[in-house]
């Protein structure tokens, strides 16, 4: 989701726990601030979805050389800490990976969206090449020359990464180029072949399985050049091929898969900045996916409607994944530097069939952001964003389903 530093301002009913204390039950059961987590008609909510020039992409897939996603990840030119060497007073971890140097105290990037090739493919969660993949979106957040939207691909077998920079085709079939994705990419949803990422007033979806190598040695430019192509000094780009725009005013701000429903779910969810009056609460939509496409169950018009949605009242939501049923949510809470433990955020599940909403505070790490869920592994993942203090962290999902 969005980074948004700033302290939320606490009712003194929501009691702030210690980071191994117990559930506290809110909402319609009445413990703590009251909330009002229920479903809400699904009007408002479509999607309406436009492709990228089919030649354009055609044209640059003769100008470039098409790279597969395992040839991306055995090239991985970085590597971070994990485990111990990963430092987290979290509660509940049962893997954890943090960033080469760099990229843990830069300040012109901020990571926020995680998904992984579970997602993408179910089952075991390998590619055709046997890896066990994560990804993780950053934003250009420096103010200096605008580089857009990143994704960094992390094999969980070594802890080896590399940047792959997302791009837009631009131009004709005679002279094909791209630019950057301008996009916060404040969640992602890899399904197939396809990254989902949340840009706000819809969605934006780039093809994995079609992403192409470029000249390294341009480093001050992105797109076509007199020396050929290059993207700021990056190997490979992954092209955006999809666009989904919304018809209302639900703001995108995180994206997941759900694989334990029939068919498989896209949700999303809204971020609300504490005290805003002027946004409508914070809201949770789902949508059904294609298994065939890959892409949001549409229409003949190109537009997919909600398959549901929720008001949950819960305001800085950073992330949401559904799992049995079930909607676990991450909320962000202090600000971009390491406080107390008040300032990590917290996590929420809610459950609809019974209404009840339940909160544990302080599980979750500073500066939190998405939410994905590693089926099989039990792992619901989240990841940082502030400098010195990111890291990607699976939580044992199991501990909170007492």
């Amino acid at each position: 989701m969005s980074t948004r530093p700033g302290t939320r301002t606490r009712d003194l009913a929501k009691v702030v726990l210690a980071a191994t204390a117990a559930a506290v039950t809110i909402g319609i059961t009445g413990a703590g601030a009251a909330h009002a987590a229920n479903a809400i008609s699904t009007s408002g909510l479509n999607l309406t979805r436009t492709s990228s020039s089919t030649s354009v992409l055609g044209a640059l897939d003769t100008a470039l050389p098409n790279v597969s996603l395992d040839t991306v990840a055995a090239d991985a030119n970085r590597v971070g800490p994990t485990g111990s060497s990963c430092t987290s007073v979290l509660p509940n971890v049962t893997k954890k990976y943090c960033w080469a140097s760099d990229d843990n105290n830069t300040e012109q990037w901020y990571a926020q969206g995680v998904s992984s090739t579970y997602d993408a493919y179910g089952g075991a969660g390998t590619t055709a090449g046997g890896r066990s993949l994560l990804a993780t979106s950053w934003y250009d957040h420096d103010g200096g020359t605008n580089k857009g939207a990143r994704v960094s691909l992390l094999d969980r077998a070594n802890a080896k990464y590399r940047h792959v920079l997302l791009a837009v085709p631009t131009g004709t079939s005679s002279s094909p180029s791209f630019t950057i994705a301008n996009t916060h990419a404040g969640g992602l949803a890899w399904y197939g072949r396809y990254l989902y990422v949340a840009d706000t007033t819809g969605i934006r979806v780039f093809d994995m399985a079609r992403m192409w190598r470029v000249n390294t040695a341009i480093t001050g430019s992105i797109g076509r050049t007199s020396s050929g192509y290059g993207a700021y000094g990056y190997k490979y780009v992954a092209p955006q091929v999809h666009r989904y725009a919304r018809q209302g005013t639900f703001r995108y701000s995180s994206v997941a898969i759900d694989r334990t429903t029939s068919p498989d779910t896209l949700v999303a969810t809204e971020y609300r900045k504490p005290g805003d009056t002027s946004q409508t609460s914070p809201r949770t939509v789902r949508y059904h996916l294609n298994e065939s496409t890959k892409l949001l169950a549409e229409n003949s018009s190109k537009v997919a409607g909600a398959d549901g949605a929720w008001n949950i009242g819960v305001d800085s939501l950073q992330g949401g994944v559904f799992v049995s049923g079930r909607l676990y949510l991450s909320q962000s809470d202090g600000g971009p530097t390491g406080g107390t433990d008040n300032d990590r955020g917290d996590l929420y599940r809610y459950t609809p069939s019974s209404g009840s909403l339940v909160r544990w505070a302080n599980h979750l790490p500073i500066g939190t952001e998405d939410f994905s869920y590693w089926g099989g592994r039990g792992e619901l993942w989240t990841t940082a964003e502030y400098p010195t203090l990111r890291g990607l962290y699976a939580l044992d999902l199991g501990a909170y389903n007492g």
